[in-house]
């Protein structure tokens, strides 16, 4: 029988909230709090929420203060800690004063990096912020990935997990390939031996998956919209489809899934339905 896994991560991303109103033909917030509700009725118990950026669209305040009072109950519910990254589109301080409730003492409000590592258990979660201000390429320092190396130096006992925005993969999307993280082999230096089991990401809209030096990579699809990845040449598509991924780390793997929400259901089997099934298979099989 394959055992539970250690923890499972809810990775959401490129959510574009904000203040109030559309973007994109949709309304950001009633498409994230669908997802929330389908994690939640889900009945996964995860380890963390993970939003891997792009917040908010424009980096409004009261975006930010609308996203922190949709997540904040759904993740106190969970028992989930709601760990966040920022993305191009958003405002390092005021995700800091306005998200994370971060407000400057006596000073200017703090403008850098957003770099934090957070333990759940015997699971490292490292966050690193790809973002280049004014810009919506991706690039990290040396003094980040200095940090990052020191960082990894010492192993954590269930692994690590690296989320950032921008991955560190090619995009068959022209407009993602046009702004993408800059210099990545950097990273796949820094990763390479170290106890990282997955890099997550968002940024291209596209569900996607890869490796970089040797390291899985796994690219979630938006809760705001998906890119198409099949399109005539030089095309680009949005795509109505709704996505947050699931993120299973078991002893000897991990599995990244992405789960459309909202998708029209063809059919459930029940808690009694499924054991019988199972049974039946492993039965099928133990005889063969």
């Amino acid at each position: 029988m394959t055992p539970a896994p250690e923890h499972t991560l809810i990775q959401f991303t490129d959510l574009h909230l904000v203040a109030d109103g559309v973007r994109y033909a949709i309304d950001p917030a009633e498409a994230l709090t669908r997802a929330l509700a389908a994690v939640e009725e889900s009945g996964v118990a995860p380890s963390a929420l993970l939003f891997t950026g792009d917040l908010t669209d424009e980096g409004e305040p009261a975006a930010y203060e609308r996203l922190r009072g949709l997540v904040e109950p759904v993740a106190a519910r969970l028992g989930a800690p709601a760990l966040f990254v920022m993305g191009n589109h958003d405002d390092r301080a005021a995700l800091r004063t306005h998200l994370l409730g971060i407000r400057p003492t006596g000073g200017p409000a703090d403008t850098a990096p957003l770099d934090h590592v957070t333990r759940i258990g015997d699971l490292r979660v490292v966050v690193l912020d790809s973002t280049v201000p004014g810009h919506a390429h991706g690039e990290l320092t040396p003094d980040q990935l200095a940090w990052l190396e020191a960082e990894l130096t010492e192993p954590a006992p269930t692994g690590t997990v690296l989320a950032l925005h921008h991955p560190p993969l090619p995009s068959p999307s022209r407009l993602s390939a046009a702004i993408e993280l800059q210099r990545r082999t950097t990273l796949g230096a820094v990763l390479s031996g170290t106890d990282v089991r997955i890099v997550l990401a968002g940024h291209t809209h596209l569900v996607s998956a890869g490796a970089v030096a040797g390291v899985p990579v796994w690219t979630g699809g938006a809760t705001s919209y998906v890119s198409d990845a099949l399109v005539p040449a030089g095309e680009e598509r949005a795509l109505n489809a709704q996505t947050v991924s699931r993120i299973d780390l078991f002893a000897d793997s991990v599995v990244a899934a992405a789960v459309p929400v909202g998708a029209d259901r063809r059919g459930t089997l029940s808690a009694a339905e499924v054991e019988q099934r199972v049974a039946e298979l492993r039965s099928r099989t133990d005889a063969a």
